[in-house]
């Protein structure tokens, strides 16, 4: 763990940090705030696998709401010290569920979004790896 402790005192890091949880936070923000009043994620036909998928989805009502509310919830606690460490967790499954969608769907060019959502998750994640230790490291 000594190498975390080192990569935290790095300016760049220190940078890439704060880039990765106000970007995640925003983009949970924006993505959530669009979903409440039911607004499509896409404008693609469903002859469209990508189109299909989210208009899918959408259909459902109350889940896209649901995912709309917890995005928010989620982007808004990241900017809170005091929630970090847990949201950084809830963040993982759906970031790599949106990655996963981006790759099965064939999203052109999304895939590199996605996985930079995927890697700053992870350096939050690795960040606050104290505060996790406990459930991952087996007790002395």
């Amino acid at each position: 763990m000594k190498f975390i402790n080192q990569l935290k005192c790095s300016k760049l890091m220190i940078i890439l940090y704060w880039c990765a949880r106000i970007g995640l936070g925003l983009s949970f923000i924006i993505s959530g705030a669009r979903k409440l009043p039911g607004i499509r994620f896409t404008s693609l036909g469903t002859d469209n696998p990508v189109g299909f998928f989210f208009e899918a989805m959408h259909s459902t009502g109350f889940y896209w709401n649901f995912i709309g509310v917890f995005q928010i919830l989620i982007g808004s606690l990241i900017f809170f010290n005091r929630f970090v460490v847990f949201c950084s967790l809830l963040m993982m499954p759906v970031v790599i569920n949106i990655f996963l969608i981006s790759i099965a769907l064939d999203m052109k060019g999304t895939p590199f979004i996605t996985s930079a959502m995927l890697l700053g998750n992870v350096l939050m994640i690795l960040w606050h790896f104290e505060n996790y230790k406990g459930i991952f490291m087996r007790p002395r």
